[in-house]
Parts: C-alpha cells; structure tokens; sequence
C-alpha cells in the first residue's frame, strides 16, 4: 500500500490534531505522543449516522438472492506477526521489543477515539507454543480455517517468521487450523511511530531478482509447503504475493513469468505438486495481466488502507462507508481479472498508532456492521464462478492498523463470536 495526499481538517480542527503527535527523533523508537488537544474536533461527523451499514444498506448493496445452502465457506484470516521480538527488529529497537510498544504509545485524537486499544488477553509472545495453541483453538474454535501469515524476506534477511516457525509450527494443536504465506515483498520502513508513510525513513528496501524468488521458493519448500496442514487450493500450496507492481519494476512480463514457472518446477520437482500463486493486494493496472503472468487466482487484503492514498491525511470514515467501498471492490476487481477472485472483509482500519494525524481512521466500526458485510461476502461469493468459495479476513491480529478479531477490551469476543455465527450458524 502507497500513496499520498495532504492533510485535511476534521471538522475544521486540522490544527488541533496536528498538534497531538510530539516528536523527539525522527520516527524511531524514541518517538512520544503527547497528551492530545481536540476540544474543537466532533465526536461525530455529519453523515456518520446515515452511513451505518444496516440490513437495508446490505440488500440494496448485494444480491442476496442467491441460496446459500449447501455452500462450505473456507475461511481465510490474515496474520501480521509482529508481536513477539524478532531479532532483526531487536537490533533496530532493543532486545524485547515488539510492535505492542508502538500500540501502548498510541494516542485518541477525537473524542470517543479507542486508543490505545488493549488485548483482552494482555501483551503476548505469539512465538511462544503455548501461546500459539492458545490462538489456534480460539481460531478454530470460532469459524476460522485458515491463516494467511504476512511473511517477510529480503534477499535472505528475515524476520517476524518465529511466530510461524518456533510457534505455531510447534503448537501440540496446529492440526487444527491450516496455514499458508503471503510474501509481503514490499520495502521495510520506520513506522514505530513516524510523521507519515511518505517521512517513513527506511529498514530494509526490498531487491527482487530471479535467483532470489528461487531462494524462496526452495526456503519455502524446505520449512513450510511440506507441512501436513499447509493450506492448499485443488491440491496445489498456495504462495501469495502482496506487491505485484514491485516485481514489474524489476521483471518485464516475460521474465516474471518465466521465473513463476521456475519456481513451480522446484515445487513438482520436490513432489509437492504445482504452485497455486495469488495476487494479494498491489496488483492496480494489472488486473487483466494475472493470468497471464502467471497467478492462480486473487484477492484484495483490505480496501481502507487510505492512508496511503485515496482520502487525505487524517480523514475519518464511518465504517459503513468501509464496507460499501469493500463490496464495489469485489465486484469492480472481480470484472477484470481472469482469475478467480475472493472477497475479504476488513475488520476495520485506524493506523493513527504508527501516523499519528496523518492517519486515516475509520471510525464506528461494531461487530453487526462486520457480520452484514461477512454475509455479503457469502452472497458474493455464492454469485460468483470462482471455486471452491472462499472468504477472507482481514485481519487476525493488525493491532496498529485496527483491523483485529482477536479479543480487546473494548469488543471482547464479538467479532469472533460474528464469524462464527455467519459460518458455522
């Protein structure tokens, strides 16, 4: 996700969020947030309450004609892990950090904002295998199939893989839910906090060539596509890849193409069948080249991440909006792809913990909200060609961007006890 627009008041008080984030530093660790001042920001701005996304707004959003019975819904939560200390991260940071100090640092900056949030369980080690079963059996418990973890390589440097690799793959109980990766293969930048995406000042820039993707591939095969529970599409392991766009500033058509297939022949070469590869999120002007290139199938890992273009700086949007603009997506990408195409849902999306009041924030995001939009994702899904039907979710667990179905104090288990109900009645 990138972009850029500039700053916009909310409500006319653009002075006083610029005013909440205090900085000593440049975007590093040793960033404070000062105590906010938003006497002159709205609670609620006009709109808000005409765009909840309530049963109407669904039926006239969505056809939900279409039956739904007999339909077996696989679905798909992404997962950021990075919330346990990675030792790449330690040495920029300090020995134990994790991303939870950045979400304890966070700041409201309107009055009824929810930040900071709090885990319901408390601050956790997920790299942990006790903590870990804990979290596969809440998933599995409350609906969820599969987790879609945010994996992070640059040219052989990694981090935040000890989530996957020291705890989950490790869990007593990991039979129970299935995995996969999503490469996110974009550049590594200085979020905790920073001014903007833009002022971001950079961790690790991220170098494609074809020698690389092989050594993922064959790193891939090694630790993970060989796993009884790595989650497969008709047979195939499925490799996502967040950033198209990044490849082909690197790779002409054909040479990316030519490096898929080769990573394929590693992957039948190894015995574990052909790739199924999906396009996950940055792939805009593209669309109609992914089958061509090479990908399986696609989806969309969020539609709020506005950020880092699409609304200015500091924008808030009711969540209603959020989902409508989720559902245009799905049907918009869907038209042009030659791929199947799967629908995900957002949670949510605040990153005003790593932006401070260059935030974009969607506010008034409830759990009947998300259930609405989850079956609208059903009956998109039930409307669509795309097999087998699934549904993703995102997020599991992005705390500093405000997409999480993992329990906090405020929602409690509602957003989890919401997907249970969708899809498993």
């Amino acid at each position: 996700m990138q972009r850029r627009k500039f700053f916009q008041a909310l409500g006319g008080s653009a002075a006083a969020l610029a005013t909440t984030r205090g900085w000593a530093g440049t975007g590093s660790d040793n960033a404070q947030l000062a105590v906010p001042n938003f006497s002159n920001v709205p609670a609620v701005n006009p709109g808000d309450a005409e765009a909840y996304f309530t049963e109407e707004k669904l039926r006239q959003a969505i056809d939900t004609a279409p039956s739904l019975k007999g339909i077996k819904f696989e679905v798909v939560a992404y997962n950021f892990p990075s919330w346990h200390p990675s030792p790449f991260m330690e040495k920029i940071f300090g020995k134990g950090w994790t991303e939870f100090e950045t979400l304890k640092n966070s700041r409201p900056l309107y009055p009824g904002h929810l930040f900071p949030k709090y885990p319901l369980w408390g601050y956790f080690n997920e790299a942990e295998p006790e903590w870990a079963e804990r979290e596969i059996e809440t998933a599995a418990n409350f609906g969820i199939d599969v987790w879609m973890i945010d994996w992070y390589w640059h040219s052989g440097t990694m981090f935040y893989h000890e989530q996957l690799e020291n705890g989950f793959l490790k869990a007593r109980n990991r039979s129970k839910l299935k995995f996969a990766l999503m490469w996110a293969n974009h550049h590594w930048n200085n979020v905790y906090p920073a001014r903007s995406p833009r002022e971001a000042a950079p961790l690790l820039p991220q170098l494609h060539s074809e020698g690389d993707m092989l050594k993922v591939t064959d790193y891939c095969i090694e630790h993970y596509f060989r796993e009884p529970n790595y989650w497969r599409i008709e047979g195939r392991p499925v490799f996502a890849i967040f950033d198209l766009n990044l490849l082909l500033e690197t790779f002409s058509p054909d040479q990316l193409k030519r490096t898929f297939e080769r990573m394929r022949e590693r992957s039948v070469k190894a015995g574990l069948g052909n790739l199924h590869l999906q396009a996950s999120h940055v792939y805009g002007g593209h669309e109609a080249e992914l089958k061509a290139l090479g990908f399986d199938s696609a989806t969309l890992y969020h539609t709020a991440g506005w950020t880092y273009g699409g609304k200015p700086p500091g924008c808030r949007t009711p969540y209603g909006e959020l989902a409508l603009a989720s559902i245009r997506a799905w049907k918009e990408t869907a038209t042009k792809v030659a791929v199947p195409f799967f629908p995900d849902c957002p949670v949510g999306w605040d990153d005003s913990s790593r932006f401070g009041s260059s935030a974009h924030m969607v506010t008034e995001r409830t759990p009947d909200q998300y259930e609405r939009l989850l079956r609208a994702a059903q009956y998109f899904s039930a409307a669509s060609a795309a097999q087998p039907k699934i549904v993703f979710l995102s997020a599991w667990n992005e705390w500093t961007e405000d997409h999480v179905l993992l329990p906090d104090t405020v929602f409690g288990y509602s957003y989890l006890e919401a997907v249970r109900r969708v899809f498993r009645g």
